[in-house]
C-alpha cells in the first residue's frame, strides 16, 4: 500500500515537473488566442509562415545560448559574432577576394569563422579560466566594434547563392525556417542522446562533482562556446539573406537580449544543467509571435524596445518562478 503511494506521488511530480518545464507553449496559445481576437486577419497560414521566417535568424541566437546557459555559463557576445562574422564574410567576398573565392563559399565560410571567435570564448572561459560574464563581455565590445571598423556602411549585392539561406524559398516555404528546425533537431538528438549532452548537463549542474568523475571541464567549456559560435555565424548567415545586405548594424540592437529571453522564457535555467532545445524553440516561437503581432499593430519602434525589455523581464520572473517551484515539488516531505 505505501509503495503503491509512492508510486502514485512520484508520478504526480513528474507530470507537475513536466507542466511547468513546458509553460511555454501555454503562454504561446494565449497569446496566439488574444492576437487572433484582437487583430485584424491574424490567423492566416501567411501570417503563421511570416512568424516562423522573422524568429529563424534569432532562434540562431536562442539556441545558441541555450546550450551557454545549461553548461552554467553565459555568452554576452553571441549577437555580435553574428554581426562581425556577416561583415568579415561579406567584405571578403565582395571587396578583399571578390572574384577569387565564389560568393557561394560564404554559406559555409559564415558558420565557420562564427565557430573561430566563439572558440575564442572557449579558450578565455574554459582554458583561462576568465569569469565568462566578463571575458564575453570584453569579446562583445571587441567583436561590435571591429564590424564597424571593418566597414561602418552596409554591403549590398550580395548575389542569390548567399542571399538564398536566409531569404530564398522552397516550395513556398522559406528556408531558413527549414534551417531553423534541422538545426533544432540536431540539438534535441545531441542533448538527448550523446555523452556530450549528458557532460554538459553535468557541468552546468555540477562542475566539481562532474570533475570529480573525470569529466573535462576545459574541453566542455571550450566546445560548448565554439558550438555556440557556430550558431552565431549561421545567424549572421541568415540575418544577411534576410536583409539582402550586410548594414553594419546587422545583429545588433535588441539581439543579445532577446537570445536570452527566449531561452529563458523557454524554460533553460540560469543556475545551469536545465532546460531543453525544444523549450528553447517555444521561446524562439513566442518572440517571433510577438514579433509579428507589433508589427501588424504598427507599434512605434521605440515602444516595441520598451515590449522587448518587458519580455525580458517578464522571462526572469517565470525563470525565479520556475525556480522556486520545482524545489518545493521535487523536496521532500521530511526536509520541508
Amino acid at each position: 500500500m505505501e509503495t503503491t503511494k509512492l508510486v502514485r506521488t512520484s508520478s504526480s511530480k513528474r507530470i507537475q515537473v513536466f507542466a511547468l518545464d513546458n509553460l511555454i507553449w501555454v503562454i504561446m496559445i494565449v497569446l496566439f488566442v488574444i492576437f487572433s481576437l484582437t487583430i485584424p486577419n491574424f490567423f492566416t497560414i501567411l501570417n503563421i509562415h511570416f512568424m516562423f521566417y522573422d524568429a529563424s535568424a534569432i532562434g540562431m541566437l536562442v539556441f545558441a545560448q541555450a546550450l551557454i546557459l545549461i553548461s552554467g555559463n553565459m555568452d554576452l557576445s553571441v549577437a555580435r559574432n553574428a554581426g562581425l562574422t556577416a561583415m568579415f564574410i561579406g567584405m571578403l567576398l565582395k571587396v578583399w577576394a571578390v572574384g577569387i573565392i565564389p560568393t557561394w563559399a560564404g554559406i559555409i565560410l559564415m558558420p565557420l569563422f562564427g565557430g573561430i571567435l566563439g572558440a575564442v570564448n572557449g579558450v578565455l572561459v574554459g582554458k583561462i579560466k576568465i569569469n565568462p560574464f566578463l571575458a564575453t563581455l570584453a569579446t562583445f565590445l571587441i567583436y561590435d566594434w571591429m564590424t564597424y571598423v571593418i566597414n561602418e556602411g552596409a554591403i549590398i549585392n550580395l548575389g542569390k547563392a548567399l542571399d538564398f539561406p536566409g531569404g530564398g524559398t522552397i516550395f513556398g516555404l522559406h528556408f531558413a525556417i527549414v534551417v531553423l528546425f534541422v538545426v533544432c533537431a540536431i540539438l534535441y538528438y545531441v542533448l538527448q542522446h550523446t555523452r556530450f549532452g549528458s557532460y554538459l548537463r553535468a557541468i552546468g549542474g555540477n562542475p566539481e562533482a562532474a570533475g570529480m568523475l573525470g569529466i573535462n571541464l576545459t574541453a566542455m567549456n571550450f566546445w560548448v562556446f565554439t558550438i555556440a559560435g557556430v550558431l552565431g555565424g549561421t545567424a549572421g548567415l541568415l540575418y544577411t539573406g534576410y536583409l539582402r545586405s550586410i548594414p553594419s548594424t546587422i545583429a545588433s540592437g535588441d539581439a543579445i537580449f532577446l537570445s536570452f529571453a527566449g531561452a529563458i522564457i523557454g524554460g533553460v535555467s540560469l543556475r545551469g544543467g536545465e532546460g531543453s532545445i525544444i523549450g528553447a524553440l517555444g521561446g524562439v516561437l513566442l518572440l517571433g509571435l510577438i514579433d509579428t503581432g507589433t508589427t501588424m499593430t504598427s507599434i512605434a519602434p521605440a515602444l516595441r524596445g520598451v515590449i522587448n525589455g518587458l519580455i525580458l523581464l517578464l522571462a526572469i520572473l517565470i525563470n525565479k518562478s520556475r525556480v522556486d517551484i520545482r524545489d518545493r515539488i521535487l523536496m521532500p516531505r521530511n526536509a520541508e
